[in-house]
């Protein structure tokens, strides 16, 4: 029994390691003399970078349930790896971030490092306890990081709200799947998914034709919870408000990894339980019922991010809003039920990973020259700050979704995966939605290059800048020659056989 607990421990080990730094993290900056923050700061990036190495040599391991919770595969290995990446950029965010305090903060690292372990566990189980616990850490953690900034009105006034609509959809979604439970009698997807088990009342197969409405209402307030947490219509009304309080590295966590992990719960959600090969022929048939549901939601999102994203006057408040449409977007990839449309999806995200970090890098980088995030302000500086500004357009054109961009093969891939599986009038509407975001995509551009010159000079910042730079070149570069990641991905499939 020792040999079975050392071997489930080995297989968490990245897991263990986080924590370990974590709490590392924090004994380091109690016991600090000064407290200074970029010590911390390296010591949280050697943390995830160790983390890393630990989840690249585990990729090729085979599938594993360990302690009858955690599932350690591919699929969980490659959002846990996204977050990884996707922190360390947060924290090198934080670490330049001319207006934060440099002394005082290491607080900071150590809520991002507790996120990352809610989203470890959140994106690796087939087990919806274990889900719940791992969304509600990450809840917590996200919760602190947007009121961090105690002094400010917006960014108390961010976290009441995040709390607020946080604990009303943990709530929906939590009660769901006690319905769920008590209609299959387990809590794991894949046996819930399949034909009953001894000892337990009855398949979800079963709980379908005896109990339909039942079922009806445990599904979509589940989806409810998920689409909360990924800010899709009608749960999106916290984003743009969240989003423009909260410190901007805090909003580049929500919208990059905090998201993401979202959406790696979903399509495990969806994939185990609807389109895995285990699955009771009833339950995939109900599964492209709830794929119906889940167009309309994308269709209604991708609108209404972008309708709104065009009269915003705040960059920050505007990429809120893209964000939202980018959900819309994503969730096209999961519509079909179908590998080809999951992989799409996740092949989007890692598009979605390089072009929104460098975005709101660059947000950051003309906050700690203007102290503002209006379009007002960024008036003539492409001509004070040449390299960042391009950089800029780079994930401009990116997020619009033209060649050569990675965010046109993201978005090449989803309308594929979707018109394959005959939901041609969902490509429609993402087609000209497309359209629209080049609208408020390009304004950032015209502010920048087709204005007066600036006044205001922008003193170098050759860190932020170095780091734009090697975003924007991943992101033309992933756009030409995207094979790498979508092997990746393809590889990371293992969901669903």
């Amino acid at each position: 029994m020792e040999h079975t607990h050392l071997e489930g421990l080995a297989a968490i080990s990245p897991e263990l390691t986080l924590l370990m730094f974590s709490l590392a993290i924090l004994v380091v900056d109690l016991t600090r003399f000064g407290r200074e923050a970029k010590i911390v700061g390296w010591l949280t990036i050697v943390g995830l970078a160790v983390t890393a190495v630990q989840l690249i040599g585990a990729f090729n391991e085979p599938s594993q349930t360990v302690f009858g919770l955690v599932t350690v595969d591919k699929f969980g290995n490659f959002f846990k790896l996204f977050t990884v990446a996707a922190v360390a950029v947060v924290v090198y965010f934080v670490m330049h971030d001319r207006r934060e305090r440099k002394r005082d903060i290491g607080e900071y690292f150590f809520l991002l490092t507790g996120a990352a372990i809610g989203i470890f566990f959140m994106v690796g189980t087939n087990n919806l306890l274990l889900l719940m616990l791992g969304l509600e850490l990450l809840s917590l953690s996200s919760y602190a990081l947007a009121g961090f900034h105690k002094g400010e009105k917006r960014s108390a006034e961010a976290a009441v709200k995040y709390v607020v609509f946080g604990g009303l959809s943990a709530g929906m979604m939590l009660y769901g799947i006690s319905l769920l439970y008590g209609l299959t009698g387990t809590l794991d997807l894949t046996v819930m998914a399949s034909a009953a088990s001894e000892g337990l009342p009855r398949s979800l197969a079963g709980a379908i034709t005896d109990s339909p409405s039942a079922v009806a209402v445990s599904i979509v307030l589940i989806l409810a919870g998920f689409c909360y947490k990924v800010s899709v219509a009608p749960f999106h009304f916290w984003a743009p408000d969240v989003y423009e309080g909260a410190p901007t590295p805090v909003t580049t966590f929500l919208a990059v990894a905090s998201k993401a992990a979202g959406f790696g719960a979903l399509l495990r959600f969806i994939g185990v339980l609807f389109a895995a090969p285990a699955t009771q022929e009833a339950v995939a048939s109900y599964g492209l019922q709830v794929g119906q549901l889940i167009a309309i939601l994308a269709a209604v999102t991708m609108t209404l991010g972008n309708l709104a994203a065009l009269n915003q006057e705040s960059v920050k408040r505007m990429l809120a809003y893209s964000s939202i449409a980018h959900a819309g977007y994503i969730l096209m990839g999961v519509v079909a039920m179908s590998a080809a449309g999951f992989e799409a999806a996740m092949v989007y995200m890692g598009a979605y990973y390089f072009m929104n970090l460098g975005a709101f890098g660059f947000l950051l980088y003309f906050e700690g020259v203007t102290g503002k995030s209006t379009y007002e302000s960024l008036k003539g500086m492409g001509w004070r700050a040449p390299i960042a500004s391009i950089a800029m357009v780079a994930f401009l054109v990116s997020l619009t979704g033209l060649p050569p961009s990675v965010g046109f093969y993201g978005k090449y891939a989803l309308f594929a995966a979707c018109w394959a599986d005959g939901f041609r009038w969902l490509v429609v509407v993402a087609a000209l939605n497309s359209v629209v975001s080049l609208f408020y995509y390009m304004r950032v551009a015209k502010v920048l290059f087709l204005s007066d010159p600036a006044e205001q000079s922008a003193a170098p910042q050759p860190a932020m800048t170095s780091l734009l730079v090697v975003m924007a070149v991943l992101t033309i570069l992933f756009g030409v020659y995207a094979t790498p990641l979508v092997r990746w991905c393809h590889a990371s499939m293992d969901i669903l056989g």
